[in-house]
């Protein structure tokens, strides 16, 4: 009896300790995320992905610090410059090569319309469409205009025939050198396939990216603010 009763609790805890890791980031991709209805707006870029059934998800932060000390740190996003500040564990297990750097480095200050950022060495990654230095940046991938930079490629998720997104990054000046930092982002595709699209689109672009949008925005507002914080 005893035996049956270890092997049901061992059971049990296999079972819900994943349960109780996602439950946790699921909350913990929550934290900055801005309800539909309390989003302000239109943001620069919302007119470039209006196709029926896009979903924007927005999200923000407070950073103790002016808009010109977290610029340079958005204005060097990419997997070949200074990463996304975010979970490096986690880039690293989906054979994504991205090293962090945390303070920002004049050589990757030149970033303008046209540039691709990468996601990943694989060449995933958004165009740069619109570019105002310490105002905005704002990406753009769209299977149906298929990138012409050097390795860059539009995704395109399995179940799906098209697919597009854009990711935008804003910020807002607040009173006493204070700054808002937002990121917005809209997706749209074209599915085939629900059950392959639900299950690849749903945890590479919704609960992952939730997971690691927070992190970033939590890294950033620590960077412009010169505190320590965990590198993982």
């Amino acid at each position: 009896m005893k035996i049956e009763c270890d092997g049901r609790l061992v059971a049990a805890t296999a079972v819900a300790a994943p349960v109780a890791a996602v439950m946790g980031f699921t909350r913990y991709a929550k934290q900055y995320l801005v309800a539909p209805e309390d989003a302000e707006g239109p943001y620069p870029g919302d007119e470039l992905l209006t196709d029926e059934g896009a979903s924007t998800t927005t999200m923000a932060i407070e950073i103790d610090a002016p808009p010109e000390k977290v610029w340079p740190l958005i204005n060097q996003l990419g997997q070949d410059k200074a990463g996304f500040y975010s979970f490096s564990l986690f880039e690293r297990a989906v054979h994504f090569l991205i090293h962090n750097t945390y303070t920002p480095q004049a050589r990757w200050q030149d970033t303008t319309t046209g540039d691709w950022c990468f996601y990943g060495q694989q060449g995933i990654g958004h165009e740069i469409v619109l570019h105002e230095p310490g105002k905005h940046i704002v990406g753009l991938s769209d299977s149906r205009k298929p990138p012409t930079q050097d390795g860059a490629i539009a995704w395109i998720p399995a179940g799906m025939s098209d697919f597009a997104w854009t990711w935008g990054f804003f910020l807002e000046p607040l009173p006493g050198d204070r700054t808002r930092f937002v990121t917005r982002s809209t997706a749209w595709g074209v599915i085939v396939n629900k059950l392959q699209a639900g299950i690849v689109a749903g945890l590479m672009w919704g609960w992952s990216s939730g997971v690691m949008q927070t992190r970033m925005l939590q890294v950033i507002k620590a960077c412009a603010e010169d505190r320590w914080f965990l590198k993982i």
